[in-house]
């Protein structure tokens, strides 16, 4: 049963699988610093002052980015559909560092 799935579907969940993870860490650990800051009108983020609100942007925009690439994900030729998974498992990682990172200078004293 199994061995009549194609590869472009197992890649498609395995592409859903990896953002669902990153996005998870980023929206915990926005939710965190969120609570962490309360009272504060503005916070360190991304290398310089913005408002505490600017923290969920890359959350959000990374969800809004994410939904592209898995609609991709179910209209591509069977070849294709690793090139877009190898996209996928590549962007949703690194974006989640890059909030992470900057959460760091949030969170510091």
């Amino acid at each position: 049963m199994l061995a009549s799935v194609p590869w472009s579907v197992v890649f498609a969940y395995a592409g859903d699988a990896l953002w669902v993870i990153a996005l998870t860490v980023m929206f915990a650990a926005t939710r965190s610093a969120w609570s962490r800051t309360a009272g504060r009108a503005r916070v360190r983020y991304m290398g310089g002052q913005a408002p505490r609100l600017a923290l969920w942007a890359l959350p959000v925009a990374s969800f809004l980015v994410s939904l592209w690439p898995a609609l991709q994900a179910r209209s591509v030729s069977e070849e294709a559909s690793l090139v877009v998974f190898g996209l996928r498992a590549i962007t949703a990682p690194l974006l989640a560092l890059l909030q992470l990172r900057g959460l760091r200078d949030t969170l510091q004293p």
